[in-house]
């Protein structure tokens, strides 16, 4: 079986690229995988530089889709099956390229990401043009909460994995705190993603306000299209009395995550939407206690109390950091907790085999449209008491 990965880049990082080379890199171990995307400039450049992967113009849009478009008329009578990775560059490139089986997955909502980027006004748009895309097709999705909102569509479910074993050998604290050049007296929160406004990092920098004994460390880009870094310097002119507690560090390359987490006592994570975030998967793995926003994906992976606390506002979070901070017996037992659970539920290997699990029934008949999924799989939510 051979299969083609299109996706928008790997070059800029975020958690969907992050996933797409994991995932990738997994598969690549039993079946014949290549990735074909566009060259984006950024920490992450590197990644792209393996076996396998091949670019097809740079990213830019919309001139990209046609990038892709032409990459992949050009290899397409080379592979058994396509899988589909952005909504935004590969998914109306495939669909003119008219390439079939091909998969489409989606890790977050992109009908919600224009809201939120451009304006609600362009939501009903952006339902009418998506609709054409999906339809017809295989959807996964990596999260009950996307296989609610897109429900029409039947999509499958398979849950983000993390490559537990990058969390096996961490330094310690006082190591790591050295490396990455933080040096608090305080405790230390740490937060990953990128600087923008769903990022809702407005919360922890309440809760620092809140909290005069802790101090944050933001890892992730604070430059971005469309926001540029606007919503960056709005944070620090809107809080000003505690810019000398929290650090943003800026984005840092994959390897240099997990140094940053061992550095922190606490991971904070306020998003406003997520699909299966990799950073909160990541900040489990290491065994930190999460602190984390009451949204449907952080309740699929946290029980309250007991892996990792949900927070409706940012006063219940900065009581619940309080509570955290004041309590080193507490942060271990839930640190550990959440460690166990990410190690046995989702690590990078049952991702990977869920995918090649899928791709084997798809090509098991023949190899024109595939149906979409059945109804799509219940999982289990701890939600809060």
């Amino acid at each position: 079986m051979r299969v083609l990965f299109i996706g928008a880049h790997v070059g800029k990082g975020g958690g969907l690229a992050l996933q797409t080379f994991q995932v990738f890199t997994g598969l690549r171990r039993h079946i014949e995988v290549d990735l074909l995307c566009l060259d984006a400039l950024g920490v992450h450049r590197a990644m792209a530089e393996i076996p396998g992967v091949r670019f097809a113009g740079p990213l830019v849009f919309p001139k990209g889709i046609t990038f892709l478009e032409r990459a992949i008329r050009e290899v397409q009578d080379d592979y058994d099956l396509f899988q589909v990775l952005d909504p935004y560059f590969s998914l109306p490139a495939a669909f003119l390229a008219r390439v079939f089986p091909r998969v489409v997955f989606f890790g977050t909502d992109p009908r919600a990401e224009i809201g939120w980027r451009y304006g609600p006004h362009m939501n009903a748009f952006t339902r009418l043009v998506m609709a054409p895309l999906v339809s017809g097709t295989p959807l996964v999705v990596n999260s009950q909460a996307l296989a609610d909102r897109f429900r029409r569509y039947r999509p499958r479910i398979i849950l983000g994995g993390v490559d537990v074993q990058r969390f096996d050998r961490l330094p310690s604290k006082e190591e790591a705190r050295r490396s990455v050049g933080v040096h608090p007296g305080r405790t230390l929160l740490v937060t990953v993603g990128k600087v923008i406004p769903v990022k809702r990092l407005e919360w922890l920098m309440e809760v620092v306000r809140q909290l005069p004994a802790v101090e944050a460390m933001v890892v992730g880009g604070y430059t971005e299209e469309h926001y540029s870094d606007q919503y960056y310097r709005t944070l620090l002119a809107s809080y000003p009395d505690i810019r000398d507690r929290v650090h943003f560090v800026g984005e840092v390359t994959w390897d240099q995550v997990p140094t940053h987490l061992a550095a922190a006592d606490i991971f904070v994570f306020p998003s406003k939407f997520e699909g299966m975030p990799n950073a909160l998967l990541e900040a489990m793995a290491s065994g930190l206690p999460v602190v984390v926003s009451d949204i449907p994906p952080h309740r699929e992976l946290i029980q309250h109390g007991r892996t990792g606390f949900l927070a409706r506002d940012p006063l219940e979070m900065a009581r619940l950091v309080a509570t955290l901070a004041n309590h080193e017996d507490l942060r271990s037992s839930v640190g550990e907790a959440g460690r166990v659970y990410v190690r046995e539920n989702l690590s990078s290997e049952a991702c990977t085999q869920a995918f090649l699990d899928l791709y084997k029934r798809l090509t098991a008949g023949d190899s024109g449209r595939i149906a979409p999924a059945e109804e799509p799989v219940e999982l289990s939510q701890s939600h809060r008491d």
